[in-house]
């Protein structure tokens, strides 16, 4: 976690990490205003990142929601899209190409 945190505050944006599921939804739930994007990992303690991102998608729908995964078992793009999941990037994540995803999606409108 703290490494994608390095990897973004490095490209200019401003990261708030966690490193359970409920504490990011409870920051989330109390202030989902602050949020421009949220980049997730499908594996994290109490909830997957398909849940997480499903959780927060109820809350507010309308933000971006980029999920990472380093193992190779597919995921449904119909769970995707419930959950409202914008993109899946795998991991090794490469700093070129995290920048091109957030900025197809914090900077395209």
């Amino acid at each position: 976690m703290q490494l994608a945190e390095e990897m973004l505050a490095a490209l200019g944006y401003e990261p708030v990490g966690f490193d359970r599921s409920p504490a990011a939804l409870n920051a989330f739930s109390a202030d989902p205003g602050r949020f421009d994007l949220v980049l997730t990992d499908e594996v994290m303690p109490d909830m997957t990142g398909v849940e997480l991102s499903g959780k927060l998608h109820e809350i507010r729908s309308d933000l971006p929601i980029v999920l990472m995964t380093g193992y190779g078992r597919t995921l449904r793009s119909r769970q995707l899209t419930a959950a409202g999941i914008s993109e899946v990037i795998k991991k090794p994540l490469l700093s070129a190409s995290v920048a091109r995803c957030l900025a197809r999606h914090l900077h395209s409108g």
